[in-house]
Order: structure tokens, then C-alpha cells, then sequence
């Protein structure tokens, strides 16, 4: 039976089809089992997906962890620079603004209405700065971090928000050269780097039966030295994963309810 691995919008149909391969050699080597790779359209249609078991391994932000996690088989945080945290940047041209109360009456690019580190905190950080919504000029929702970078580096937008692994100048760079390349890292900075949240992660579905989901678990996300477990981390840009304590992901549903 073909194993259905299902991705948020947020990486971008380029990188979700440059691991697509690699995940099912790797996983179907360990496994037995081919693999099949989709993008959802959106974090609604991933939260759907993954609600009714149209998919086995779903890739999680933590809104949709949340939300979740008293209907899946098992919750595995992704563990980056041996983080299990982090945190949203608000990003705009170098220069172009030096507080978040600059932001008023600017136009913003987000990810998704459920993406944390692309549109929940950084909302959340402007409002307590005394910017709410409602004195933004413009919002959209394009879908991912790329399309987020590429609007602000076309001028469409003034500013967006990315995830970073940590508050540091590095981590802030990084992040933008993932996801926007060499003219993004040296075009943009940091306008404010808020508070953590957990990482997102990889949940087991309801799709899978109980032994199934056991078998991933131990043979794959807990199992050092896997090939499956080192192609999931290489897909997914983590060094390993950790099950989630229960309840973790809870105090992020307040935020949800005050978007």
C-alpha cells in the first residue's frame, strides 16, 4: 500500500517535488512501501486532509498541532539546530523601517491565516506594539514564504513575516536565504524577532491502524541512523524528531481564537 505524505503550502511546490523522490526511495528501502508526495492548497485544505485520513504522514505548523492532536496516531516535533522552538521575524527592505510602530498604514504579505511563524505571531507582536490589523493599509495571503519574499522584493508589499530557529541576526539571515535566496538575504532585515513557539511537526493520521503507526514511529521517526528518518530530516530541513508531550501544543489555541 502507498504511503500518502502530504505538505503544507508554505514549502513551495519546487522543494516538495525536489524531495518527493528521495522520500520514496528512502522510506520504500526501510519500508517496503512506495511513498506519494502532494502539497496541500492551503492550511485549511491540509487541516481537512488530515482530519479525514486522506493522507498517512501529514507535516504540520503548530496552529493545525493544535487543533489536531486528540485526533492522530502520533505527534512528532521536528528538532532544528537542536531547537524544538522558534520564532517569526518581521522582515522588510533594509532601512525601510526601524520599529514595528512604522508598520502602521503599510502594506503586509502572509503566509496563510493559520501560519504562525508567517502571520500569528507577527500579528500578535504588532498588536501588542499598538498596531492592530485595522491600521494596515493592505493584507494578503499568498500561500507560502517565497511568494511572501518575492511580493516584498517586488514592492507589491512593505513587509512579511518568516520563520526564524532563534532571535539572532544569523538565524534571521538564514531563513531569507532559504526561502528567497542570495537577493532576499541581502536585500531584507529583521524588523522584530518575537516570542518562541513549538516547532511544527509531523503527525500520524487515523489512516493508519495502530500497528502501522507503531511501525513508522519506531522504525522511522525514532530510530537513529534510518534512511528513512535521515530523508524525512533532509525533506523537512530537521535533524531528528521528538514526540510531542500531550496538551504541548495547547496554549496556541487562544491565539488562534484571537486572529
Amino acid at each position: 500500500m502507498t504511503l500518502r505524505l502530504l505538505l503544507p503550502p508554505s514549502v513551495g511546490e519546487a522543494r516538495a517535488r525536489a524531495r518527493a523522490e528521495l522520500l520514496d526511495q528512502s522510506l520504500r528501502a526501510d519500508l517496503a512501501e512506495p511513498v506519494s508526495v502532494e502539497v496541500a492548497r492551503d492550511y485549511g485544505d491540509l487541516a481537512t486532509r488530515a482530519s479525514l485520513g486522506e493522507a498517512h504522514i501529514v507535516w504540520l505548523p503548530p496552529t493545525l498541532c493544535a487543533q489536531l492532536e486528540s485526533t492522530l496516531r502520533g505527534l512528532f516535533k521536528c528538532i532544528r539546530q537542536g531547537r524544538t522552538t522558534y520564532r517569526s521575524a518581521i522582515v522588510a527592505r533594509r532601512g525601510s523601517v526601524m520599529s514595528l510602530g512604522d508598520l502602521r498604514q503599510r502594506r503586509a504579505a502572509w503566509v496563510d491565516p493559520l501560519s504562525v511563524g508567517g502571520h500569528l505571531l507577527a500579528v500578535a507582536a504588532l498588536r501588542d506594539a499598538g498596531v492592530p490589523q485595522t491600521e494596515l493599509s493592505e493584507q494578503r495571503f499568498v500561500g507560502s514564504y517565497p511568494e511572501a519574499l518575492n511580493a516584498l522584493l517586488a514592492g507589491e508589499v512593505e513587509f512579511t513575516a518568516l520563520t526564524v530557529r532563534d532571535d539572532s541576526t544569523a538565524a534571521v539571515r538564514d531563513s531569507l536565504a532559504t526561502y528567497g535566496g542570495r537577493g532576499a538575504a541581502e536585500q531584507l532585515a529583521s524588523v522584530y524577532v518575537t516570542a518562541e513557539s513549538p516547532n511544527d511537526a509531523i503527525g500520524l493520521t487515523r489512516a493508519l491502524d495502530n500497528k502501522r503507526a507503531e511501525r513508522l514511529s519506531t522504525r522511522v521517526l525514532e530510530r537513529d541512523g534510518s534512511r528513512a528518518r535521515a530523508a524525512l530530516c533532509l525533506a523537512l530541513d530537521a535533524e531528528g524528531f521528538l514526540r510531542a508531550r500531550p496538551g504541548e501544543y495547547e496554549a496556541l489555541r487562544e491565539m488562534i481564537q484571537d486572529r
